[in-house]
C-alpha cells in the first residue's frame, strides 16, 4: 500500500514551535519535521534534510524575524525550488521592511507561493485535496 497523503517538509527555525501549529491544522498530511531526527552533526542532520526535500510535494519556507538561521532556509528553497517542488515562502522582515523585500526578490521570484503571514500558508494547504484513506 502506498501512502497517498500530501508530503510537506517544514523549512524554518526550531525555537518558536510554529510547526506544531502547522502540524496540528494538517491532520490529513505527511509532515516531514527537522525537528523529529535529532542529529547535531551537520552533514546528518543536511542529508536528512535534502531527503526530506526529496520526498515532499510541498515546501513551506518561514523565515520567521526572530529566526537568523535564514540562509539555510534559503539553501533548502533553492533545492527544492531545482528538483520542482511546490513552495510557500513566508519571511517575516520582508513582508515588513520595504528595504528587506528588496533583498528577497529571487527568493519571492522562485517560490509558487508567497504568503504574509504563517495563518496564510496553513489556510491555503487546508484548501488543497487530500486523498481519502485506503
Amino acid at each position: 500500500m502506498t501512502d497517498r497523503r500530501p508530503t510537506l517538509y517544514l523549512a524554518g527555525g526550531f525555537r518558536s514551535g510554529w510547526q506544531d501549529r502547522v502540524i496540528e491544522s494538517l491532520p490529513g498530511w505527511r509532515i516531514l519535521d527537522p525537528r523529529s531526527h535529532g542529529y547535531k552533526e551537520e552533514k546528518l542532520y543536511t542529508l536528512w534534510d535534502l531527503e526530506a526535500i526529496r520526498q515532499a510535494d510541498w515546501v513551506l519556507v518561514y523565515q520567521e524575524s526572530s529566526n537568523p538561521a535564514h540562509y539555510n532556509c534559503s539553501f533548502e528553497m533553492g533545492y527544492a525550488v531545482a528538483l520542482g517542488k511546490k513552495v510557500i515562502y513566508l519571511n517575516e522582515l520582508a513582508a515588513k521592511n520595504d528595504s528587506i523585500h528588496r533583498y528577497t526578490g529571487m527568493l519571492r521570484q522562485s517560490a509558487t507561493i508567497e504568503v504574509g503571514a504563517l495563518l496564510e500558508a496553513i489556510a491555503l494547504l487546508q484548501r488543497l485535496p487530500v486523498p481519502d484513506g485506503d
